[in-house]
C-alpha cells in the first residue's frame, strides 16, 4: 500500500487551542505532523521538519511540499507567510488576527486577503471574523466556522472540594468570589477590572476577586491593586489545572472578562456552561453569546464605570433572575457551541478535501 501523505499542523502557538487541534488531526489521520514555528531575536523563523533545520519562510514552505494537507494558524503570523506553495492549505484564524491585526494594519490586512484568496478552506470561530472573510473575496463554502469551546467539564465538585480550594487560595469564607480568571495581557484590559472592582467594593464590602497570577501586566495589576487599597480584597491565585479551574468557576458569584475584543472566549463559554453567572466587555466575539440581562451582562469596551454596573447588577439581582439568567446561559452554550460538536463539523469539511 502507497504510503499516504501526511498532514502537516504548522503554527507558532501552544496553548490549549493548538493542543486540541493538534489532537484531533492526529485522530483524522494518524500520520498528521505538527511543524512548531519559534522566532530568533531577528525575529526570523526557526523549524525542524524530517531532521533538517528550516531558518526561513521560503524553506519551511518548500518543506512542505510533500504535505498531503497544511493546516495552519493564526492567519497572521504563520498562514499568510506560507500560503501559494505547493499543497491543499487550510487556514486557522484565532480571531486576533482578523479583529485586531487585519484591524489595526492596512498593509497586514492585505497580505492576509492575498493568503486566504488561494486556501482550500479558511477556519474561523465568530461571524464577524467570518464576515471579515468574506468581504476579504473568500466564498462563503469555503469558510468553517466553529466555535472553539469549552470541553466537556469535568464532573461537578462537591462541596467539599469547593471549600477547599478556596481554603487553599486563602479566599475568606464568607466572601463573594469574582473571578478575573484571563491573562493579564494588554489586549484583556485588566486595569480597567481592578479600578471597576474599587468602586463595587464599597457598595458590596463582601466581593473578593480572585485573580489568575499569569501574563505580562501582573507587575502593574499588583501596583494598581495597591494603589487602590485593595490588598485585602484580591487574592491571588496560581494558573490551574482543568479540574480545579472548573471547581473555581462554580465557586465563584461571577466571571468577569474585560477584553478589548476577542472570538469566542473559551473561559467564558465554560462559565456559562457550568452555570456561573458572567460579566463581559461588549465585543464582536462575545455579543453572540452574551445578550446583556438575558444570558449575562456586558459593557463597553474599558469603560470601568460601566463595568461596576454590570457587575451591581449582577449582585443587585435576585435569586430567581440570576437562575434564569444562568439557566438560558447553559442552555445556550449547550446547544449551539461545544468542542465536541465544533471538532465533528471541523472533521467532516477537512475529510471532504
Amino acid at each position: 500500500m502507497a504510503k499516504q501523505s501526511p498532514w502537516v499542523f504548522v503554527t507558532d502557538r501552544t496553548d490549549v487551542h493548538a493542543e486540541r487541534f493538534h489532537r484531533l488531526f492526529q485522530e483524522l489521520s494518524p500520520s498528521s505532523e505538527r511543524l512548531d514555528i519559534v522566532f530568533d531575536s531577528a525575529g526570523n523563523p526557526l523549524a525542524t521538519r524530517n531532521g533538517s533545520s528550516l531558518s526561513s519562510w521560503s524553506d519551511i514552505r518548500e518543506s512542505l511540499g510533500d504535505a498531503g494537507l497544511v493546516i495552519s494558524g493564526p492567519l497572521d503570523t504563520v498562514s499568510r507567510h506560507i500560503a501559494q506553495g505547493d499543497f491543499r492549505h487550510v487556514g486557522i484564524s484565532w480571531a486576533t488576527d482578523l479583529m485586531v491585526g487585519a484591524g489595526s494594519s492596512h498593509q497586514l490586512a492585505g497580505q492576509i486577503e492575498d493568503a486566504v484568496a488561494s486556501m482550500d478552506v479558511v477556519v474561523t470561530d465568530n461571524y464577524a471574523a467570518e464576515n471579515a472573510l468574506v468581504a476579504m473575496g473568500v466564498a462563503p463554502e469555503r469558510i468553517v466556522r466553529v466555535p472553539w469551546g469549552p470541553e466537556p467539564p469535568e464532573a461537578p465538585e462537591s462541596t467539599t472540594a469547593g471549600s477547599g480550594l478556596r481554603k487553599r487560595l486563602g479566599v475568606p469564607a464568607d466572601s463573594h468570589i469574582i473571578l478575573y480568571p484571563r491573562a493579564l495581557e494588554p489586549l484583556y484590559d485588566p486595569l480597567v477590572f481592578v479600578e471597576a472592582f474599587s468602586g463595587l467594593v464599597r457598595d458590596y464590602p463582601s466581593v473578593c476577586a480572585v485573580v489568575v497570577e499569569s501574563g505580562s501586566l501582573v507587575p502593574s495589576v499588583k501596583e494598581a491593586v495597591t494603589e487602590a487599597g485593595l490588598e485585602d480584597r484580591v487574592v491571588w491565585a496560581p494558573p490551574l489545572g482543568s479540574a480545579e479551574f472548573h471547581a473555581l468557576i462554580r465557586e465563584s458569584a461571577v466571571v468577569v472578562l474585560t477584553p478589548q475584543t476577542d472570538g469566542t472566549s473559551v473561559t467564558l463559554m465554560e462559565a456559562m456552561s457550568l452555570g456561573t453567572p458572567v460579566v463581559t466587555s461588549h465585543t464582536s466575539g462575545s455579543g453572540e453569546w452574551v445578550m446583556d440581562g438575558v444570558t449575562g451582562w456586558s459593557f463597553p469596551v474599558g469603560s470601568a464605570e460601566a463595568l461596576r454596573v454590570a457587575m451591581s447588577r449582577r449582585f443587585g439581582a435576585s435569586n430567581a433572575e440570576v437562575s434564569s439568567i444562568t439557566q438560558r446561559a447553559k442552555r445556550l452554550v449547550d446547544s449551539r457551541a461545544g468542542w465536541s460538536k465544533s471538532s465533528a463539523i471541523l472533521s467532516k469539511a477537512l475529510k471532504a478535501l
